[in-house]
């Protein structure tokens, strides 16, 4: 272990700014020790398209996560992160079923708030905000993967939980060992993986088996659950793909799904909750998102569906600030060099080597003040109040470029000012069910609770590239008595 890469693990975050101030910013690429013993390479946002273009089988965002994730020990099966199986799973049905999930999603945001938060008008509540966020998400994410009641049971929680929790513990140590010691020492530290894999297993079996059953059997008279199981077990049949039919195997990918979803969600709300409850009071964030919430709520007469979250301005605003201001990974749209040849660059002319890594500044892109007004600080209509001075201003004009630019304000639109979903055909495909997720609980908390706003926001902790929210942190929390 280099002298640089122990430096990395408290340094990445200045090493990164003077990279980006004295060459990103100049439009030229730079090399940065990471902790896991390589070096990377960061180009500047404007070689994004440049990036994102190359064939998969010259640069991959597979084999970078693979890597990153250390998949040949953390995932009880190198091949469901080799496989794409899943996410193709997500792309073909999400989209088209969206309408359907919502009433469930938002039925287990308020059954999980309720729970959290409790019932008491009367009395405040210390909320450990981390630790709320991932037994909330934990159920959220579960009612689509397994639905009801599975995603309420205690064990599953946490035994899934756990599971997401060894990864990270994982992704962040092994980089640490040499590359020799890895058999021996990764296949020792993932144990816990393992278990905790076999203890969930227990719950989804009976499950799978019940539901292959049922599929196959082709009875109109079933009322089959809308969830992650059915959509894998219906793709696999239609791909005609027998590896992913095996119960154990459909069982297995759930995991990863798993521990993407409660990973990135609970990460995003503890930064968004904490952003927004110490805000500037001055500036009525909080009842603003309150009143297009309760507003739009009558609308849909208290059933939400697509058209009325898109509406949804405010709270998508505060979702993307705080998500350009609070960014969890500190680099993204991480690509592996697969090309034997490596990666030539004609403009700058340097060639990435076979083996390296390819990266964008997220972080020090996100808080530019020559790109952003007031960058360091959180200002959650900033998306908001240009979308609806439109819409007032223009209410015809729906298939104007002005209104589609308009669009690409919202949360899901990425680009090279906007990278905290990455960017291209590789964006996260979960991103349009994240947004749904956080608009609806945004809008359950404002509706039916009062927080104290914060004097100060509790700080981040930088760590290697990772930029970690305030963990023991609290917000105080009252039932609105309404």
């Amino acid at each position: 272990m280099t002298r640089a890469t122990i430096a990395s693990i408290t340094r990445s975050g200045d090493w990164l700014a003077e990279g980006y101030h004295k060459f990103g910013q100049n439009g030229r690429s730079y090399i940065i020790p990471d902790a896991s013993g390589r070096n990377e390479i960061v180009i500047p946002s404007e070689k994004l398209r440049w990036l994102t273009n190359q064939p998969d089988d010259v640069s991959s965002v597979r084999a970078a996560h693979y890597d990153m994730l250390q998949a040949d020990y953390n995932f009880t099966d190198p091949y469901l992160i080799q496989s794409v199986f899943h996410e193709r799973v997500i792309h073909k049905n999400l989209a088209r079923k969206v309408d359907h999930i919502i009433p469930d999603i938002y039925d287990e945001i308020a059954a999980s708030v309720d729970d959290n938060f409790g019932l008491n008008t009367d009395k405040w509540t210390e909320l450990p905000v981390w630790d709320i966020a991932i037994n909330m998400f934990a159920r959220i994410s579960n009612r689509l993967f397994v639905g009801l009641p599975l995603c309420r049971d205690k064990d599953f929680l946490k035994q899934s939980t756990a599971f997401a929790m060894d990864v990270v513990t994982a992704v962040a140590l092994l980089p640490f060992f040499p590359s020799w010691s890895l058999p021996v020492v990764a296949r020792l530290m993932t144990i816990p993986n393992h278990f905790h894999y076999w203890r969930t297993s227990k719950h989804t079996m009976p499950i799978i088996l019940q539901r292959l059953k049922d599929i196959t059997s082709n009875d109109p008279k079933l009322d089959i659950p809308e969830d992650y199981i059915t959509w894998h077990i219906r793709t696999a049949l239609a791909e005609s793909k027998q590896k992913e039919l095996e119960p154990e195997m459909i069982a297995k990918f759930i995991m990863p799904i798993e521990f993407a979803a409660l990973h990135t969600t609970a990460l995003t709300s503890t930064m968004l909750l904490f952003d927004l409850f110490s805000s500037d009071p001055v500036m009525g964030f909080v009842e603003g998102i309150r009143e297009e919430a309760e507003r739009l709520f009558e609308e849909c007469n208290g059933k939400w569906n697509k058209p009325t979250l898109a509406k949804m301005f405010r709270a998508d605003s505060a979702i993307k600030e705080s998500m350009r201001l609070s960014v969890f990974t500190s680099r993204g749209t991480t690509r592996k060099i697969v090309a034997k040849n490596g990666l030539h660059n004609d403009e700058e002319g340097w060639t990435a080597p076979f083996g390296s890594f390819i990266s964008v500044d997220l972080v020090n892109r996100h808080h530019d003040p020559s790109i952003f007004e007031i960058p360091d600080v959180y200002d959650a209509f900033r998306y908001s109040r240009p979308r609806e001075q439109f819409e007032a201003e223009h209410p015809d004009k729906k298939d104007s470029d002005e209104f589609l630019k308009m669009r690409n304000l919202s949360l899901t639109s990425t680009g090279e000012d906007f990278l905290s979903f990455g960017h291209g055909r590789h964006a996260c495909p979960g991103r349009f069910l994240v947004q749904h997720e956080l608009k609806m609980m945004l809008a359950y908390i404002t509706m039916n609770y009062e927080i104290p706003l914060l004097a100060k926001r509790p700080a981040n902790q930088w760590l290697a590239t990772s930029i970690i929210p305030p963990t023991k942190a609290t917000l105080k929390v009252r039932r609105r008595a309404v």
